[in-house]
């Protein structure tokens, strides 16, 4: 299966989209696919992750990391409500979407938007110090807004501009949140 020069998917079936899912899955899985929701070890262990995807990512979907920061949610955490469940994970992993970002970049269409800078320092004021990054700070590097510094949220909460784009708040919208979540019923497995 060579994909590299597909400009689109008119006339691309489900059957063969999934198909294609399937066999790349498949021929991948050792090094791209994440399968193991499971994290107790990891979280006992004292361990942290910051976890952030590019909103507009056209090489992974990022709607791949919120299904399996709810599969770690879910599997972690059954017993709790949503929000609780949330809290519990919060307290060891976080995931960030980032607007407008691409694959492990800024993305040239969306100038304006920000990109986290210093995660690793994020990280490492979280377990050292036990400064909880509520929000990751972003710089946007192009555009208008160059150097500005502005906030990325914490999943579930998503962003919320006001005063004409001015001020961002990270707020509770379940309506952003179900568009994110999808059940993928063409498969027996867990994808990601």
């Amino acid at each position: 299966l060579d994909l590299d020069n597909l400009s689109n998917l008119d006339n691309v079936t489900y059957d063969t989209l999934r198909d294609w899912m399937l066999e790349g899955l498949q021929r991948y899985e050792d090094v791209l696919q994440t399968t193991w929701p499971d994290l107790s070890r990891f979280q006992a262990a004292g361990g942290k992750v910051i976890h952030y995807h590019g909103e507009s990512d056209n090489s992974i979907p990022p709607a791949s990391s919120v299904r399996y920061f709810e599969s770690v949610r879910d599997t972690m955490f059954p017993n709790k409500t949503y929000n609780a469940s949330v809290e519990a994970l919060n307290e060891f992993y976080r995931l960030y979407l980032v607007p407008g970002a691409s694959h492990c970049n800024t993305n040239s269409l969306q100038p304006n938007g920000p990109y986290p800078q210093n995660s690793l320092g994020d990280l490492m004021n979280w377990v050292e110090k036990g400064i909880e990054p509520v929000t990751l700070n972003g710089t946007v590097l192009s555009g208008d807004y160059e150097g500005e510094e502005q906030k990325i949220c914490s999943w579930p909460l998503r962003p919320l501009w006001k005063n004409n784009g001015t001020v961002m708040d990270c707020v509770y919208d379940q309506k952003s949140i179900d568009t994110w979540l999808y059940d993928l019923d063409a498969y027996d497995i867990p994808i990601y």
